[in-house]
């Protein structure tokens, strides 16, 4: 077996199957509480072991409904854009709403973006991400709220003239909420991109790949462009445990992922202390910098591989 580490902060843990225990090809566990749980599934005395691309995952027997075969999403995908032409838009559009469809929102809509990169048109692609028809064009919901001249300040839309009237209170609270907003943005972005890096498609691999060098050259983050290069390597290590996994091997090495950024807020805030100039000096100004920390921890760990 192997051990890969992140140079940006990762937790490895080892994990091996019970003796004797083989894995199951593409099953569905259903929980006692509705929620469909899809990968290679290991019952290892009273407990299902759920392994997948993105980690592994530990149920109580008393947990598990049922436990059946299925066609994962995986083999499926696999299956479906095999039988694609480069040029059929709108097969590629109706993969994008099926993965949607499956829970795999994130790789959807980056299929559904290729299309359009193609067939600027495809109605399909457009719905899949949420577009609307607006003034004769295809746009988000935001670009329309746009168009029509309103802006976005902290959580609200509004006319120039609403935001002119507010108060100076008013307008700092907005102005903090727009901050907290884009660090929501970056981390969302982060977390999008490390998926699209462990998809099956090539395609979707490379974007995920470009997505992060854009965000490590927007927050100037050194982190993140080792993030995207150590990740490629981590797609090639999925590929061949997903390998070693269908031929019977049962170890795992698993990663958990963790980066934070710290951006320096500006304007620094300066306020003067009168201290001095009660034992006959001059006031003295002081600056208080404040940093905003946006952290992106991994929830889900993510299979090493097997050697």
């Amino acid at each position: 077996m192997s051990r890969l580490s992140l140079a940006f902060g990762c937790a490895a843990l080892l994990v091996a199957a019970g003796a004797g225990a083989r894995p199951a090809a593409a099953d569905v566990l259903t929980l006692v509480d509705g929620r469909l749980v899809e990968g290679t599934v290991v019952k290892d005395g009273e407990v299902y072991r759920v392994v997948s691309r993105f980690g592994e995952v530990e149920f109580p027997a008393n947990e598990v409904r049922d436990w059946a075969k299925s066609p994962s999403v995986e083999s499926e995908w696999r299956e479906r854009s095999a039988k694609l032409a480069p040029d059929d838009h709108a097969g590629r559009a109706a993969l994008a709403a099926w993965l949607v469809e499956q829970g795999r929102a994130t790789e959807g809509r980056a299929v559904a973006e290729q299309v359009l990169a193609s067939d600027p048109e495809n109605a399909v692609a457009h719905e899949v991400l949420g577009h609307v028809r607006h003034r004769g064009a295809w746009m988000t919901p935001d670009e329309a709220k746009r168009a029509d001249g309103l802006e976005l300040h902290g959580d609200r839309w509004m006319t120039p003239e609403e935001w002119a009237a507010l108060g100076a209170e008013a307008k700092a609270k907005a102005e903090d909420q727009a901050r907290a907003a884009e660090g929501r943005r970056v981390a969302a972005e982060l977390n999008a991109a490390a998926q699209l890096m462990l998809a099956p498609d090539p395609a979707l691999r490379a974007e995920g790949k470009k997505r992060l060098d854009a965000l490590a050259r927007e927050t100037k983050t050194e982190a993140i462009a080792k993030a995207a290069t150590q990740l490629a390597a981590y797609a090639g290590a999925v590929d061949a445990y997903m390998d070693a996994l269908h031929r019977g091997d049962t170890a795992t090495v698993l990663s958990e992922c963790r980066i934070q950024l710290a951006k320096l807020k500006r304007p620094i805030k300066t306020f003067q202390t009168s201290l001095s100039s009660n034992l006959g000096g001059a006031p003295v100004s002081i600056q208080l910098p404040e940093v905003e920390i946006i952290k992106l921890n991994t929830t889900v760990p993510i299979p090493a591989g097997v050697k």
